[in-house]
């Protein structure tokens, strides 16, 4: 069955002809972390995917070989008596390999346990890194700060996440793109417990089997779901104090019962925090408008989680995933402007501006998913079924006082209702043959709609309340995406080649409706190629050093945020709106980069995007208001560095530090005029962790952006520091953490704009400094285990 898909989807094979040769290559060697007696440990090797016994030795405290063949596929099973089994799944290529096993003593109950090994913090698999988000989860109030301390990732305050380009990368939860913008995605982290993250999947360069609209890379973050050991769950409470205090408590819940599985979680979050922003901008260049705006939130958060897991048969799974988030949003803004004259400081306007917004932010996510395994070697078939749907309702009301010239008050008030949907449907079909060969295919369907409906209505004085034209919008948005995919893997002579094609068909439209009927509409159909070429170098240490190049293309597309023609009031001389004219831009990406140990210590890449869109702000020449919102500007080439080490995490102080450069290279159009504009920024990330004992850990992790750029405006250098101490009490249930975030109060923006009309400085400050104590109780228990015949071990061959 399998070779007649191998046949439909990439025809003759050369790779099939290639021959096994015998090498005497494999050597395992077994540890443990309280050096045990390893001795009368059963050692097996399994070819796959039929599992056929290879061979089956004694460890008795030396590493034991075996004969093979190369350009394979194996599996090393170990068992015992007094240790847990353990099994690694191995390719065999023409050269000598090494494979080492920790071996964890058996328990009897969940009150006995003893952590003698943990996950390691990254891991390198291909083109994809994994972060193991539980030692970050332990000092983060949500979902949110789990993020902003991953690795490698820096997120800024609008919520936009930048890995290795200048270009956002796109958010999945569960390996799903959620289609909602940057706030909406903020706003649904924030309102997921910190604990509920399994871990994060940091993919710079996605293949084919990826949605292609993620020129920036993608960031997935793996919720938790029920995990089969009986019945288990553990109970929390937060509490946060910055300028303002945050309160959360909440509980999770996992329970087997015979093939189901079972998970619950419930979070409540009572977030209060600032933002101040001052500004500086030049109307023209005699004159000066000074601002200054300072924000109040305090939003009240329930989440839900949960679902079930079914296995039908041993190789049929079938699970239902429900998410809902409610946020009650309420915030104060107090803003003051002050127009006057550069020279001698004459005011010319001087006016006072409270707004106030509130309303409820909902979402419901809903999935339904099937997997298929069709034999041992790891080829299955997964279906998929999602449905997410929110809802954003927010009530402003504003008023402008003048206190020069002396002028009546004018008052604004609005509402706008905002609701989205996301049907999406896909299924992946991967296949694994011998000799290493991987095929991947599927396709993708997907259905978004967006309706916003904003009315708006203005009074200056005691003039009649009358409707806001310029305000007041109706806009529809709909999008359909259909994709298809074909990519394979495969050894060839020393090197691993995987190579894919996407098919992705693109059609977009939007409807306004008032205050003018305009239609617009984006429809094409594009080719995404994707190759990735692995090999390995040597090993220092016994370990490998791999080498790895990518090339792909992907396209961003203008999403609902960036198209709606709505202007968003953000005081009296700015607001937001969209451009229904913006076209997709495509990126063609090049990478080479290496890993040690299946860690990443060294990229460098170009990112050559055509058609790019920004964020800009224009002014309006009569009215000096200014608007952001976004344009294409033209081609960008951005040339980028990564450095990446760290110490091996199973000694008692263990940390990473890495630093990337990134060149950017504008040739285009700004506002009608020649841009070429350049510019080349510094990160530097690091991380620490000492283990006093094995109850009492000190934690720290910092990050600093230097000669920063988003959006044209230049930032001057940032950065933030965060420490935690973990005690864990009550044999290791009782986890007590104290923590700081920002603690040094580095993470300040200083900008500066100078584009087009446009010269302005400024600088952002949030609630970021925050003290915070955790309380985590772990309970739970293991079903009875079943009778089982005792191991017999095969003979030696």
């Amino acid at each position: 069955m399998k070779a007649r898909f191998l046949f439909l989807f990439l025809g003759v094979l050369f790779a099939l002809g290639l021959k096994a040769q015998i090498t005497p290559g494999l050597t395992v060697t077994l540890t443990s972390a309280k050096n045990d007696s390893l001795y009368n440990i059963t050692v097996q090797v399994l070819l796959l995917p039929d599992s056929n016994v290879v061979g089956s030795k004694l460890f008795n405290g030396k590493p034991v070989s075996f004969v093979v063949k190369s350009n394979r596929n194996y599996l090393v099973r170990v068992s015992s008596t007094s240790f847990e089994k353990t099994q690694k799944q191995v390719f065999l290529d023409d050269k000598p390999t090494s494979v080492q096993l920790f071996m964890k003593r058996k328990v009897s109950s969940l009150q006995n346990i003893v952590v003698t090994a943990k996950k390691p913090l990254l891991k390198q698999e291909d083109d994809k890194t994994i972060i193991d988000a539980e030692a970050i989860a332990n000092t983060s109030t949500n979902a949110y700060e789990v993020l902003e301390k991953t690795p490698g990732a820096i997120v800024d305050q609008d919520g936009n996440i930048y890995l290795n380009s200048s270009t956002p990368a796109t958010v999945y939860i569960n390996g799903r793109d959620m289609k909602m913008s940057a706030d909406d995605i903020t706003s649904l982290m924030k309102s997921l417990p910190a604990g509920s993250i399994s871990k994060i999947e940091i993919l710079r360069t996605p293949s084919a089997k990826y949605d292609a609209s993620n020129s920036g890379g993608i960031v997935n973050v793996v919720l938790k779901k029920g995990i089969h050991i009986g019945t288990r769950g553990s109970i929390n409470f937060r509490e946060d104090q910055g300028a303002y205090a945050t309160s959360s408590a909440g509980f999770s819940f996992n329970s087997s019962a015979g093939k189901a599985n079972y998970y619950l979680s419930w979070q409540y979050t009572r977030r209060r925090y600032f933002e101040d922003i001052h500004s500086d901008r030049l109307l023209n260049f005699d004159t000066l408008l000074v601002q200054s705006s300072s924000t109040k939130y305090s939003p009240v958060t329930n989440y839900a989680g949960g679902g079930v897991s079914i296995s039908l048969t041993k190789k049929l799974n079938l699970a239902l995933d429900l998410r809902l988030s409610h946020t009650h949003n309420n915030s104060l803004a107090t803003s003051s402007n002050l127009i006057s004259k550069v020279a001698g400081g004459q005011a010319l306007l001087q006016s006072n501006s409270p707004i106030t917004n509130k309303g409820p932010t909902i979402f419901s996510g809903n999935t339904i998913s099937a997997k298929y395994s069709i034999d041992s070697s790891g080829s299955e078939w997964v279906n998929e079924l999602a449905y997410n749907y929110s809802v954003n309702n927010n009530s402003q009301l504003y008023t402008i006082s003048y206190a020069q010239p002396v002028s009546p008050v004018e008052q604004g008030d609005g509402t706008v209702k905002n609701w989205s949907g996301n049907l999406g449907y896909n299924s992946d079909l991967t296949l694994k043959f011998r000799k290493g060969l991987k095929l991947e295919s599927g396709f993708k369907l997907s259905h978004s709609v967006n309706h916003n409906e904003a009315i708006y209505f203005s009074q200056q004085g005691s003039a009649p309340r009358l409707l806001s034209s310029y305000q007041t919008n109706t806009f529809d948005y709909r999008e359909n995406i259909s994709a298809a995919y074909l990519q394979f893997s495969q050894p060839l002579l020393g090197f691993t080649l995987k190579a894919g094609l996407r098919l992705e068909n693109t059609d977009i439209s939007g409807h306004q409706r008032v205050p003018t009927d305009t239609l617009f509409s984006i429809k094409r159909t594009d080719l995404f190629p994707y190759v990735y070429l692995k090999h390995s170098l040597f090993k220092i240490m016994g370990y490998p050093l791999t080498a790895n190049a990518v090339y792909r293309r992907s396209i961003t597309r203008p999403g609902y945020d960036a198209l709606s023609p709505s202007p968003k009031f953000v005081d009296q001389f700015l607001f937001d709106v969209g451009n229904t004219k913006l076209r997709p831009q495509f990126t063609t990406n090049y990478e080479l980069n290496v890993s040690y140990n299946e860690f990443p210590v060294l990229a460098l890449g170009i990112n050559d995007t055509k058609d790019i869109f920004s964020r800009v702000t224009y002014q309006d020449a009569a009215t000096k208001v200014a608007y952001r919102t976004y344009d294409n500007l033209g081609s960008n080439k951005e040339v980028y560095a990564r450095l990446f080490g760290a110490l091996p995490q199973d000694r008692k102080y263990f940390f990473y530090a890495g630093m990337q450069y990134n060149f950017l290279d504008y040739d285009g159009y700004y506002q009608g005029l020649p841009l070429r504009y350049k510019r080349g920024s510094w990160t530097f990330f690091t991380g620490h962790e000492y283990r006093l004992n094995n109850s009492l850990h000190v934690n720290a992790n910092a990050w600093m952006y230097v000669n920063g750029f988003r959006f044209f405006n230049e930032l001057k250098n940032l950065g933030q520091l965060n420490l935690s101490v973990t005690k864990l009490l009550m044999a290791k249930k009782l986890s007590v953490i104290l923590s700081g975030n920002d603690i040094l109060l580095t993470n300040i923006p200083d900008f500066h704009i100078q584009q087009g009309t446009v010269l302005g400085n400024g600088r952002r400050i949030s609630d970021s400094r925050r003290i915070g104590l955790t309380l985590r109780y772990n309970f739970g228990f293991r079903q009875k285990e079943e009778k089982k015949t005792n191991f017999e071990q095969p003979a030696e061959n």
